[in-house]
């Protein structure tokens, strides 16, 4: 097939997508959807992503399954980012591959040559084949977050790429810069970033040291892969649990050593004239116990 006719085709297709697209109510959409539960597909999908699983150890990938209180964990995520909120969609293990087209021809922030091409072939793999397959991913040619992981850090991850490209001047280039590896492993260094950092801002301490034994082997994967060393996403993968456990331990000693150190509302420091003063209190206390304990013993 001639490289015309290819296009004449592409085009052809999103016309189509466009002709059977109602007219957009685009940012009235509710954000976020739930799919309606199948026992065999959920069980298969889970099972399929057996693999996976291991690679990152957390079986609640690919899981099919997500509770509300992950729904609830991205929910807030979005309210503390309201710039995403406008035109994005959240579909939570959801097959709907005609609702996804028809947001592909309505999402106007992108060129419509990036959403005929790569947007048509992106969206209908993700579509047509994530309800089984899984592979928790942010699809930009839609502003569609496909979520398919019982995993809060997962989730903030896939809506920290939406945040990511919300602030960006040319959507549609950047989605399609993917195709390098500088550029796809930036967008994804991004995406975890700016989970981790809400976290913290969040103060929740227990999903921020677990996000870093989750997103970093994920990273690891990408980097891993595009290092075309063979069996490189193993590699990266281990490499990555190695980095996310010293973090998290890190960080975790670090809380430690601050809540040992915490009176009240103030941090205790060698330097700070509140340290020294409950050091030298401390001193006096403990030459009193002593005298005491001396005096006792006569």
């Amino acid at each position: 097939m001639s490289r015309q006719k290819i296009k004449r085709l592409w085009a052809g297709l999103l016309a189509v997508v466009i002709c059977l697209a109602p007219a957009p109510a685009f940012s009235a959409e509710k954000t976020i959807e739930r799919g309606r539960p199948v026992f065999l597909l959920d069980a298969l999908g889970n099972i399929l992503s057996i693999p996976k699983k291991i690679l990152l150890l957390n079986w609640k990938i690919d899981n099919h399954k997500v509770s509300p209180q992950t729904e609830a964990e991205l929910q807030k995520f979005l309210d503390a980012h309201p710039e995403t909120e406008k035109n994005l969609k959240v579909r939570i293990n959801q097959w709907t591959p005609v609702g996804e087209f028809r947001r592909l021809a309505q999402n106007k922030r992108i060129p419509w040559y990036f959403r005929v091409f790569p947007g048509i072939p992106t969206t209908a793999f993700s579509s047509l084949t994530g309800r089984v397959l899984g592979g928790d991913h942010y699809n930009p040619y839609t502003n569609t977050i496909h979520l398919f992981s019982d995993d809060a850090a997962v989730a903030l991850h896939e809506a920290g790429h939406a945040v990511d490209f919300a602030h960006q001047k040319s959507p549609g280039l950047y989605a399609v810069g993917r195709i390098l590896p500088p550029i796809e492993l930036n967008q994804e260094q991004i995406a975890s970033d700016t989970a981790i950092a809400y976290l913290k801002e969040q103060k929740d301490r227990p999903g921020e040291l677990h996000a870093y034994k989750t997103l970093y082997p994920a990273f690891g994967t990408y980097a891993g892969e595009q290092s075309g060393l063979g069996y490189g996403n193993y590699i990266g993968a281990g490499a990555g649990h190695a980095l996310g456990f010293l973090e998290s331990r890190n960080q975790r000693l670090g809380y430690e050593a601050i809540d040992n150190a915490r009176v009240g509302d103030h941090v205790i420091t060698q330097q700070s004239p509140l340290s020294k003063s409950l050091l030298t209190h401390q001193a006096d206390s403990r030459k009193a116990l002593l005298s005491s304990l001396d005096k006792t013993a006569e």
